[in-house]
């Protein structure tokens, strides 16, 4: 390999160069010359022969040399045996390494490399390292990306990797090693020339012309279907982390009988591509010989049952395309969204029981697509599902997600005209598997960042890459196109959100009096999940208990209102409506065949991932619900009875409950002090008293236990809910006085003990509120007066207007 470097080195030198273009010219000038004058033409005519053979051989033999050992197969004595030439060449050409660097980035994959990382020329160092530990660092770096040999990435990710600890470039661009790996990964399999070179072949793809000659003619099928297989072919599709699947698939078509697919999968898995990869590789020959050059055709539903008037009507066509097909041979149908056929949407027709012969004799070869939901509810039941193999395509693990984006990402910069960065591309797949709720990766990734780059493409204002004249997205992009898609701030908080956050506990004391601990505990919960700190999968959970009326509803209600947009944007069950087991269809939704009823709770959390939900009186609620929220306290998703999955995981979730409340009361009547010993004597008191379990308790990330409001808070409290009737009656200029015997009558006449503050609200209500009414309806009481409540002789509530 070495010497073979050395005879392309010395070939492609200036002098060389000059030598051989010097020559070429000579010869020819010679040919042309002798031929003008004699006609003979041989000697020179021979010496050219002669160089044009050594041109020859070296553009196929020596610019084309491969490394004759593997890196896995090197034993580390001679590292440079595994280098590519590409790689190989400016090493043994430059003196320094500053210089080799120099060379490397104008080489094709290495430039790519810099685009995807976002380095740009300028702020790449060139330092000067030793030359042999740069070789024996991309060697080591090409065994441990598992690559087949050394290439030019290797040596550039080698020197990355040795200038970080002094330069922190990988560190200032927020890459790590798994990131330079899928980048390489990325690189090579777009351009795998350097380490696969092209051989020269002759291929023809196909199935040849006037194959419906031998083939049979589909006259009727037409009408009904368009070739899939056209559009399929025109670029090669990445079928990365879906091997297993494909391989299935193949194995399911070549079945004597049966010899039908059902890829079952949610929007977004990769139900498409996979059929995409069958009509590539049978057009191209590569599936085997009953699976090649088969034309697949797509079965439109709408054109099938466009202008049937009956039944009849549609079974006929029917058995004209199943006739056609049977004859033809050649073709495989693709049926997406297979439910339209089997009663679903609006076509309201089932064909299972005339297809059912056809599919099980194997003349009708189909391969048909469903998502989860469609499979449970259509086919799971159904016994046209004997004739299928199924396949079902799981969402795809993020590191295989990535890799898989990775191999979609060229088509979206083809057809955008942009560039995407790997943490563009990272960035999209942790996003889309948190806030995606109507896709699954990869395709909600892909999705994501086809709207990124169509904005991106049409916005003003955004730099080119260098000199690509193209527009490259950035991680930013992707955070600011999710936070408005989902209305959540995402991006780390900034301005006004900051000094919420650090201020919060006091923001929330503007409205819950006391209570203490369960304020500094949401507080510290929401700090470390908009700083980055919190990145588990559960959503944060909270179970609140103490009396009626001490503040557990209006602490959520005021986070709500603080962090959320409002009480509105709360998701809020009273789950004393959910005593009996009917209740989980209503937090689920209807089984399939069992109606269309919508699930309360997972279409809430599927349209507002990021919420706060409050489950009031939770103790009421039936077991099998406490079993229910179990897998969302512990996973961070739950599946509706449709069989959509939805996520929890950025959600806080507040469970509120009296459970122990007399043994609260009597305990701080007592004196005891509120730690840890009596948080353990209260959660005995519920397990022995079968009021919780011990496995849904331990679930929650904390137990807040609320304590009763003595004579101070409730004044407090009173002073709160009067300062929101002052509020109101501001804004349509009346001022609004109360006098500090008013407060304490409020306080000691509308109190209740066993409700504790909630019955204020109504003694406002029917005393203070009323009385304003009054005086406005008898027009005593306008726009710029002053109304003032204080207590008469006999102790009564008296309004006084100025």
């Amino acid at each position: 390999m070495i010497e073979y470097v050395k005879i392309y080195c010395v070939y492609t030198s200036a002098l060389i160069r000059s030598l051989r273009l010097i020559l070429i010219s000579l010869l020819f000038y010679m040919i042309l010359n002798q031929f003008l004058q004699d006609g003979s033409v041989k000697l020179p005519l021979f010496l050219f022969n002669i160089l044009v053979i050594f041109e020859v051989f070296f553009h196929f033999k020596i610019s084309k040399i491969f490394p004759s050992i593997s890196v896995s197969k090197n034993d580390g004595k001679n590292v440079l045996q595994s280098f590519t030439r590409q790689s190989l060449y400016p090493i043994m050409v430059e003196d320094s390494t500053e210089r080799v660097i120099k060379r490397l980035i104008k080489t094709h994959n290495v430039k790519i490399f810099m685009q995807k990382a976002n380095i740009s020329k300028k702020e790449l160092p060139l330092i000067k390292l030793d030359k042999s530990l740069l070789i024996k660092s991309a060697f080591d770096a090409a065994k441990t990306f598992q690559g087949k040999f050394v290439t030019t990435i290797d040596v550039f990710v080698a020197y990355l990797l040795l200038i970080e600890k002094e330069k922190k470039l990988l560190f200032t661009k927020q890459l790590k090693s798994e990131d330079l790996y899928n980048i390489s990964f990325w690189i090579k399999s777009e351009n795998p020339y350097e380490e696969n070179p092209n051989k020269f072949r002759i291929k023809i793809p196909g199935g040849g012309i006037g194959e419906g000659l031998t083939s049979g003619w589909t006259y009727e099928t037409k009408k009904y279907t368009t070739s899939f297989s056209k559009s399929a072919i025109s670029s090669t599709p990445i079928i990365k982390g879906r091997e297993e699947e494909f391989k299935e698939m193949l194995e399911g078509l070549i079945k004597v009988e049966n010899n039908n697919v059902l890829l079952v999968g949610d929007i977004g898995a990769g139900k498409d591509n996979l059929v995409r990869a069958l009509a590539y590789y049978s057009f191209e020959g590569e599936l085997g010989a009953y699976l090649n050059y088969r034309r697949i055709l797509t079965l439109m539903v709408g054109a099938l049952t466009a202008g049937a008037t009956n039944r009849n009507d549609l079974e006929e066509r029917l058995q004209g395309i199943i006739s056609e097909i049977s004859h033809a041979e050649d073709v495989l149908l693709y049926v997406p969204e297979f439910q339209n056929i089997l009663g679903g949407a609006a076509y309201g027709i089932d064909l299972s029981g005339a297809l059912l012969p056809f599919l099980k004799a194997g003349n009708l070869p189909i391969v048909a697509t469903m998502t989860t939901g469609s499979f449970k509810k259509y086919m799971e039941n159904n016994s046209l599902k004997e004739a299928f193999t199924i396949v079902e395509l799981r969402p795809q693990e993020r590191d295989s997600a990535i890799q898989m984006v990775l191999g979609e990402s060229g088509k979206i910069e083809k057809k955008y005209r942009v560039l995407l960065s790997y943490l563009s591309i990272k960035s999209a797949v942790e996003l889309s598997e948190k806030f995606s709720q109507d896709q699954v990766l990869p395709g909600s990734a892909v999705s994501l960042l086809e709207t990124v780059a169509n904005k991106i493409y049409n916005l003003k204002g955004v730099p080119s890459f260098e000199k690509t004249h193209r527009k490259m997205i950035l991680e930013d992009h992707v955070v600011k196109e999710v936070e408005n898609l989902t209305h959540i701030a995402i991006g780390l908080p900034t301005g006004d959100e900051i000094n919420l956050l650090l201020h919060l506990e006091e923001r929330l004391h503007e409205r819950v009096i006391e209570q203490d601990e369960a304020i500094t505990a949401l507080a510290e919960s929401m700090r470390r999940v908009r700083s980055g700190v919190k990145t588990s999968e559960k959503p944060i959970s909270f179970l609140f208990l103490g009396p009626t009326g001490v503040g557990k509803t209006e602490t959520a209600k005021t986070l709500a209102e603080y962090y959320y947009r409002g009480e509105k944007n709360m998701i809020r069950l009273d789950m004393s409506e959910f005593t009996d087991e009917d209740g989980i269809r209503r937090l689920l939704g209807a089984a399939p065949g069992e109606g269309d009823e919508r699930g309360e709770l997972t279409d809430k959390i599927h349209d507002n991932p990021s919420s706060l939900v409050l489950l009031d009186e939770f103790e009421k609620a039936n077991p099998k619900i406490h079993n229910l929220f179990l897998q969302v306290f512990d996973d961070g998703r739950l599946t509706d009875n449709k069989g959509k999955t939805v996520s929890f995981r950025n959600a806080i979730i507040i469970a509120t409950s009296n459970a122990g409340s007399e043994f609260i009361r009597e305990e701080v009547n007592k004196g005891t002090k509120i730690d840890k010993k009596f948080h353990q004597r209260l959660l005995e008191f519920l397990q022995t008293n079968n009021i919780f379990k011990p496995e849904l308790l331990n679930r929650f990330d904390g137990i807040i236990t609320f304590k009763p409001l003595s004579d101070k808070n409730v004044a407090q409290v009173v002073n709160i809910l009067l300062q929101d009737l002052i509020n109101d009656m501001e804004a349509q200029d009346i001022k609004l006085l109360f006098d500090d015997a008013v407060i304490e009558k409020i306080s000691k006449e509308g109190f209740d003990s066993e409700f504790g503050a909630r019955p204020l609200r109504r003694y406002i209500q029917d005393n203070i509120e009323d009385m304003l009414a009054e005086s406005k309806l008898k027009k005593e009481l306008d726009r710029g007066k002053t109304a003032k409540f204080s207590i008469d002789g006999t102790g009564a509530l008296q309004l006084s207007v100025s």
